[in-house]
């Protein structure tokens, strides 16, 4: 059987969709299992053994210059190996519009997806023939309702939760693997201030205040960035002399530089998800999100939650001594 199977993004989503693909690819003998994914995530994917092939589609930037010579090249590259693929089956893991446009331009005699009830636009009903609904109180969490949509396909159940990135901790990288080099055996925690929605952030007075604490118990908080943000981690650095700037890292080399701390600390944000899959302690802090929907999943993951009237206007606060508490815990 071939299979493509539909998550464009987000970072975190990408990570939360693993377990499904992974129980996609097991349960039907002798699948080929393709991924539809926007390109920036795709190393996520690569050299995991359960996704036999990567399909890039860049469906933000298609929008973005929809006429634009390089928009149609992509599209008809997408085009050619997606009827390619001679696809049996389509999972749209995803819900949206933008999921639903890949998964009617791909042939495939079976096309599953979420239900009316479950779909994040309803609109991507309309492109599926199979639709599955999950029982949102019982299963709140996006690992279970796209867990749900294997179970659907395969008539099995009982599937692993945790996401599989054992091939991105194993993978090296040059400039991580020299880092830790030179680091050396003091332990470190990784902290993750920063993400994509400002309410979202942990806030660099909270942030030095905790590696105050966190250097007391002879810990190294090493600061995480990803790109755009090397200016705002060295202006945060500049405000302590505890915390030292991790190296540059891609969303799939993160995992390894993550793999090898003691713990890691962030927003809810992609990379705390992917540690915490890598089974590092990993503590996430949310805000404006339900935890209950998106928290971190791996076997030491906790969540430190915030509830604030002005979450659009200043962001959550997460007080040192609350983090430095549950940190200490998922230490012990």
């Amino acid at each position: 059987m071939r299979v493509l199977f539909v998550r464009l993004s987000s970072f975190g989503d990408v990570v939360f969709a693993l377990p499904a693909a992974k129980a996609l690819k097991a349960a039907l003998p002798g699948a080929h299992l393709a991924w539809a994914i926007e390109g920036p995530l795709a190393p996520l994917l690569a050299g995991a053994p359960y996704v036999d092939e990567i399909l890039v589609a860049n469906t933000r930037g298609w929008r973005n210059d929809l006429l634009g010579r390089g928009t149609r090249e992509e599209i008809s590259d997408f085009l050619r190996r997606g009827r390619g693929l001679g696809a049996d089956l389509v999972v749209d893991a995803q819900g949206l519009f933008k999921s639903a446009v890949i998964t009617a331009l791909v042939p495939a005699a079976r096309k599953v997806g979420f239900g009316w009830r479950t779909a994040g636009e309803r609109i991507n009903c309309l492109f599926t023939d199979e639709r599955v609904d999950v029982d949102l109180a019982a299963r709140p969490h996006v690992v279970d309702q796209m867990l749900a949509l294997a179970e659907h396909v395969t008539g099995k159940t009982g599937f692993e939760r945790t996401p599989d990135v054992k091939h991105l901790v194993e993978k090296k990288d040059e400039i991580v693997d020299a880092w830790l080099e030179q680091h050396g055996q003091r332990p470190f925690a990784v902290l993750q201030p920063f993400s994509s929605k400002v309410n979202k952030e942990w806030g660099a007075d909270d942030v030095v205040a905790f590696a105050e604490r966190l250097s007391n118990d002879g810990i190294q908080p090493v600061l995480r960035w990803g790109p755009g943000e090397e200016s705002r981690a060295n202006a945060l650095i500049t405000l302590s002399k505890k915390i030292v700037l991790a190296p540059a890292t891609t969303p799939a080399s993160s995992a390894r530089l993550a793999a090898r701390a003691a713990l890691f600390v962030g927003a809810d944000t992609g990379p705390t998800h992917l540690a915490a899959a890598a089974g590092v302690p990993t503590l996430a802090l949310f805000g404006p999100t339900p935890a209950e929907r998106f928290g971190p999943v791996g076997p030491r993951a906790a969540v430190l939650r915030e509830f604030s009237a002005d979450y659009n206007r200043s962001g959550p606060r997460w007080s040192a001594d609350a983090v430095h508490e549950v940190a200490r815990r998922l230490l012990a």
